[in-house]
């Protein structure tokens, strides 16, 4: 059996200033064919996880077209897009291939089309028109009827922080290589709940909606599984897509259309059902401050989701940091960080120890506040290399472009080149920072922070602040979704 494989995992923010382009993608993943081993093998993502399962089915050959991600970010350049696609859709490597095995983000838009993915899957199939072809999503997709028609299998990300990558990919596989081997003949049924959910209040790891929704899913998955494939998923968009695809829902692959709407029907309600537990309640990064929760000698972080890179955020929001140096932190807290591929060169030019003025933040877009001038030093100088420990896409090499550790006020200020958030525990040690000991960390990130940190502070808050990805999407010019899938009262 010859599987083939192409992947194009991207989210774009709508309301981030910055076009996504090839020098984005170089940065993190763009190989094809035998090249992509190498990078992926080991690793905890789609493709590492193709890998490990090829290994348990000799009866497979995997044949790789083009691999493709960038770091979240906004929209995609056009041309690139439609360049990826002609590529993919017309690689003479996946001729005779029995089946296509897609790694899908699903809330990718470019700069003109704001459904890359849809267009990707029509391509293939006015090539494929009967091939069987499955494919893996982001939790946060943006998935719709036209992209599940053509499609023989799907899976989601059931966790939040997303750790189980590549068991989304195994199970996409599993699927795709019962239908060729059996010759089934399957269907995707995606269930919109025309509502939006916010993330905020949305991870799996502990009790919440949409751990709650996860288990019915698979408890009435499992209640109806005869021997037919039936396998569902809920999903829960991504708002600042600013697409009209942008719903949550359930994706249900079934062989019986009748039973897979059952199903489908069953998960859908009960995740409109929960949808006032996703809404947030965050205080302003001056309020969270100004209650000083490491008092007494706590451990705490502080997190800015607002400009969160993994939401589309460009490390560039100065809403906490100013709010930070108009405040007395304990000695040893730590900022991570700014993108500001200017500020890393001065930081390298001067070397270590060197005294900078310097500004903060506001570089690319003042729509979310003021630049932030004060005095620094440079403490430590890096190249912005390493692998990530994991648990969140372990053994994945990451590369920041130069980076500087600088000290501002009380707080030491990560500075990059590349925008990707601090998610990882060898983000802190490639800057020669003791994460255990670090008494206050601010960082630009979300729940996928809580993966590698979770059990590590005494506390993790979120603020809210003006920002790309800000809670409150009242302040943000959407354009394409309709203002009652925001009213989740």
């Amino acid at each position: 059996m010859r599987i083939g494989i192409a992947r194009l995992w991207h989210e774009a923010n709508a309301f981030s200033p910055a076009i996504t382009r090839m020098a984005q993608f170089k940065a993190r993943e763009w190989v094809r064919g035998e090249d992509a081993v190498p990078l992926f093998d080991g690793t905890a993502t789609e493709i590492g996880g193709a890998l490990a399962w090829q290994r348990s089915r000799p009866d497979v050959e995997l044949v790789f077209s083009r691999c493709a991600s960038a770091a979240p970010a906004g929209p995609v350049d056009q041309a690139l897009l439609d360049a990826f696609t002609a590529e993919v859709a017309g690689d003479r490597a996946l001729d005779g291939i029995d089946g296509l095995y897609l790694s899908l983000h699903g809330a990718s838009i470019g700069t003109a089309d704001l459904a890359p993915e849809e267009s990707l899957l029509k391509a293939l199939r006015r090539r494929f028109p009967d091939l069987p072809i499955s494919a893996s999503f982001d939790m946060h997709a943006c998935l719709t009827p036209d992209i599940a028609a053509h499609l023989d299998a799907a899976t989601v990300y059931r966790t939040y922080p997303h750790v189980d990558m590549a068991q989304a990919a195994n199970d996409a596989l599993d699927m795709l290589a019962r239908i060729v081997a059996e010759g089934l003949r399957t269907q995707v049924v995606v269930r919109a709940i025309d509502r939006i959910l916010p993330s905020f209040n949305m991870r799996t790891d502990g009790s919440g909606p949409m751990g709650e929704v996860e288990d019915i899913a698979v408890g009435a998955q499992t209640a109806m599984g005869d021997g037919r494939i039936l396998a569902a998923y809920p999903f829960a968009s991504f708002a600042y897509a600013d697409v009209p695809a942008a719903n949550s829902g359930v994706v249900v692959t079934c062989e019986d259309e009748a039973a897979g709407n059952r199903l489908a029907d069953t998960v859908a309600a009960a995740l409109f059902e929960r949808r006032r537990a996703f809404i947030p309640d965050l205080a302003s990064a001056e309020a969270v401050l100004a209650s000083r929760p490491w008092a007494n000698g706590r451990r705490v972080a502080i997190l800015e989701p607002s400009d969160n890179p993994m939401s589309g955020g460009l490390g560039d929001t100065p809403g906490l940091f100013a709010a930070a140096m108009a405040t007395d932190l304990p000695e040893g807290s730590v900022f991570a960080f700014f993108c500001d591929p200017g500020l890393a060169a001065k930081a390298h030019a001067a070397g270590e120890g060197a005294s900078l003025e310097i500004s903060l933040g506001g570089r690319l877009d003042r729509r979310f506040g003021e630049p932030v001038s004060c005095g620094a030093t440079v403490l430590r100088l890096t190249d912005g290399h390493f692998r990530n420990a994991g648990p969140m896409e372990q053994g994945m090499r990451v590369n920041l472009g130069r980076t500087a550790l600088l000290q501002a006020g009380r707080l030491r200020t990560i500075v990059t080149e590349g925008c990707q958030s601090p998610n990882d525990r060898n983000y802190f040690a490639l800057h020669g920072i003791d994460i255990e000991a670090v008494p206050l960390l601010l960082a630009k990130a979300k729940n996928h922070f809580m993966a590698a940190f979770g059990g590590l502070f005494d506390e993790v808050r979120q603020c809210d602040t003006p920002g790309p990805a800000m809670a409150d999407v009242s302040r943000l010019p959407f354009r394409h979704i309709p203002a009652e899938r925001f009213d989740i009262s």
